[in-house]
Order: C-alpha cells, then sequence, then structure tokens
C-alpha cells in the first residue's frame, strides 16, 4: 500500500486582512481619480475576495468583482458559484445569475452593480486592462457594458492590485515558504527515483507523485529538457526521450500550497558531468548568489539583474533565451516585476522573488546548450531570506 499523503491545511486569512487590501486600493483608486475597480482574473479575485474556486479553469463562465471606491465590494458570479463563494470569501454583497446565459452572462447584473459604484455622476472604472491581466469577458459583452456606463470611462487599472501583491503578508510569505520547503524536499529526493535509462516524462512523474503525497496542493507546471552535455532550451515539455550517460537533465516546477505557488529547477548529471557544463553550472550557481546578495530593501530590480550580469559576462548572457533573471511570485507563478535591465521597480520589504540566471555555453560538439539555475526567496529589512532550499554547489551525479 502507498504511504498516505500529507495534506497542508491553513486558516483562511482573516476578513481584516481583506479589509486592509481593500483599504489600501481604495487609497490608489482615489491617488488615480478612480470611483471603482473591475476585478475579472482569477488572482486578482482571489486576492481580493478569498474566492478558491476551480470553475476558473471553464471560460463559459466569467466571474466579475466590483471594488467601489466608497461603497461595499459587490461580487456577480454564475449561480453555480454561490456555494464555494459563501464558503470561501468574506463578501457580503453578492449577485448571481443562472450560466450560461449568452444573451445575458451576468451583464446585466454587472452594469447595475457599476452604476451602484460610481453613483449618478460622470466616473471613471479602472478594469484589468494592462500587462499579464484580462478582461475575461467576450468583448461583445464588455461593450455593452461600457456602452449601458457612459459617459463613465473606463480606464486601465490593473496597475493598482500589480502594486499592492508585489508586497506579500506574513500569511501568504508562509505559504510560498511552505511550497518551496516541499519541492525542495522533492528535488532532493528526486536523485533516488531515477536512473540512466528512464524518459523525461517517466521522472516527471515520479516526481509529481512524490510532491502530491508529500502535500502539495497543485502542481501547474513542470518543464524539463536533458541532452548530451546539457539542454538547447528549458521551455519544454519532458518527452519521451531517455536519458543517459553523459546528459544534464532540469526540472522546473510550480506547485501550490493554498494557492501559492513556489517556482525553482534543479539541474542533474547522469553518469558524469563535463568540464563545460560543471563550469556553466559553477557560474549561474555564483550568479544566484550575487542576485541574492543584490535583492536588498532600497534597490531597483535592474541592481539585481546588474550583478548577475556582472557575474556571468556579456558573452554568457547573450547565449541564454530566458528574457530575463527572475521575477515576482505568489498568487501566480510569474508576476511582477521583473530582474530585468529595463525595470526600475524599487525593492521593497516582503516582496518575494525568484533569482534565476541562465547562460549559453558551447558543448564539445560544438553545438549550444544552456544553463538556468533559480531559487525563490523573501526580501526582509536585512537583506534576502532563502524560501528554497539552496541547491547544492555540485551538481548531483545519476550513476
Amino acid at each position: 500500500m502507498s504511504a498516505k499523503a500529507v495534506i497542508h491545511t491553513y486558516e483562511p486569512f482573516a476578513t481584516g486582512e481583506y479589509e486592509q487590501r481593500l483599504a489600501r486600493a481604495r487609497k490608489l483608486m482615489e491617488a488615480d481619480e478612480l470611483d471603482a475597480l473591475l476585478i475579472t482574473t482569477e488572482a486578482n479575485f482571489r486576492y481580493f475576495s478569498g474566492l478558491h474556486s476551480q470553475n476558473w479553469v471553464s471560460p463559459t463562465r466569467p466571474m466579475f468583482l466590483v471594488l467601489g471606491r466608497d461603497r461595499a465590494p459587490i461580487a456577480v458570479i454564475p449561480t453555480g458559484s454561490r456555494v464555494v463563494m459563501r464558503q470561501s470569501s468574506w463578501i457580503a454583497d453578492v449577485r448571481t445569475w443562472m450560466a450560461p446565459k449568452p444573451s445575458d452572462d451576468g451583464v446585466t447584473l454587472l452594469i447595475e452593480a457599476l452604476s451602484e459604484a460610481v453613483g449618478r455622476k460622470k466616473g471613471r472604472i479602472g478594469a484589468e486592462f494592462g500587462p499579464e491581466t484580462q478582461v475575461r469577458m467576450p468583448l461583445t459583452d464588455f461593450f455593452r457594458v461600457q456602452k449601458a456606463m457612459q459617459p463613465t470611462e473606463f480606464v486601465d487599472g490593473s496597475a493598482i492590485p500589480r502594486r499592492l501583491r508585489m508586497v506579500k503578508s506574513a500569511g501568504e510569505i508562509a505559504r510560498v515558504r511552505a511550497a518551496a520547503q516541499l519541492v525542495s524536499a522533492g528535488f532532493e529526493a528526486l536523485p533516488g527515483m531515477m536512473h540512466i535509462g528512464d524518459s523525461e516524462r517517466d521522472i516527471c512523474l515520479a516526481m509529481q507523485i512524490d510532491l502530491l503525497r508529500r502535500g502539495a496542493e497543485n502542481i501547474q507546471y513542470m518543464i524539463a529538457a536533458s541532452g548530451p552535455e546539457g539542454y538547447a532550451t528549458i521551455n519544454t515539455n519532458p518527452s519521451d526521450r531517455r536519458v543517459g550517460a553523459g546528459d544534464l537533465f532540469i526540472i522546473d516546477t510550480g506547485s501550490t500550497i493554498d494557492g501559492y505557488f513556489c517556482d525553482f529547477d534543479r539541474n542533474y548529471a547522469f553518469g558524469a558531468a563535463s568540464d563545460a557544463a560543471r563550469r556553466a553550472h559553477a557560474l549561474v550557481y555564483e550568479a544566484t548568489d550575487a542576485g541574492i546578495a543584490a535583492a536588498r530593501p532600497g534597490a531597483l530590480l535592474c541592481d539585481v539583474w546588474q550583478a548577475m550580469a556582472r557575474t556571468m559576462g556579456k558573452e554568457a548572457i547573450a547565449g541564454s533565451d530566458v528574457g530575463r533573471m527572475g521575477h515576482g511570485l505568489g498568487l501566480n507563478l510569474t508576476e511582477p516585476p521583473s530582474v530585468h535591465p529595463d525595470d526600475r521597480t524599487v525593492i521593497e520589504a516582503d516582496m518575494v522573488l525568484t533569482i534565476e540566471p541562465g547562460i549559453g555555453y558551447t558543448a564539445a560538439d560544438g553545438k549550444r546548450r544552456v544553463m538556468v539555475h533559480e531559487e525563490n526567496l523573501v526580501v526582509r529589512a536585512n537583506g534576502a531570506e532563502l524560501l528554497s532550499r539552496r541547491a547544492p554547489p555540485e551538481m548531483p551525479v545519476i550513476r
């Protein structure tokens, strides 16, 4: 009989925490002269309401949350989500319709809610128009709402939840830490579960089963790559390719605890690692240390990128295809900000970030390979605190 799965449970966030999130949003709404925020994406909806529902997987039924600057929040959701809304949310004003109803999928109810939030004056409503967001309703329906609300203006309000979510509460950090520690243990156990000749798919399946038994809530992201002396890219699904002696193998995974993600990878050598692969691994490991050291309150995200870039050198960075060297982390696998040379976001205490340097190098066959390494951390007043367990300096070798 297989071992029972561990179950990680958390008490829901207190209503007071949601009230604080709303209060901070209202201050930003006032500064931006917004009368209401229209929330339509899963992560932002959950951040402000607490709703945790698998119905988001279906594109058939939209859900709307209206945050008024001086009125109580209103949720407009399908009737089928009413019970889970009551179980997981603090929102009192919940309005429902029998969905799907293509002729009026919550549109009338949404217009009424927005009208109440704005009042009789000409107003401004912030919607999720910006990067990494979506309106998540048919554009024809949005145009109907927009027309009905005239002369109220719809503008991009996505900067408000983005700004709030970059700095995490103690409860949010605890959930990311739990996910990162769980996956760290899984990576440490993985060498005992894989052998020369196993396929990428079989190795990933073994790890997924192990993580679920350890108590992972969900494993929404697991990519893998392998090849002689290294891999050409990391953004690939695990395949039926069998990992042989002289190959390098990487798994990068995002697993969740109570909706909060970790996101980091580990590299393994099968049989032995070539000199070029060992040098590449040592370089990204050193760069990771430099990025961790640079992640301090008051620094800019581009400063963290530069600290890693100085360690690795322009030629090595030019050979990578990652595009950035880390990002925010929380209710989404990847969140703002980006560890990027153009991102001038000021780092604050309690930001949760990934540090993810990547380089390109040339293998013995003359072909390009890449090497990527990633850790998760939270920024504290005196510097970075790792949430994942630091990888070993030397790549584990599978015999």
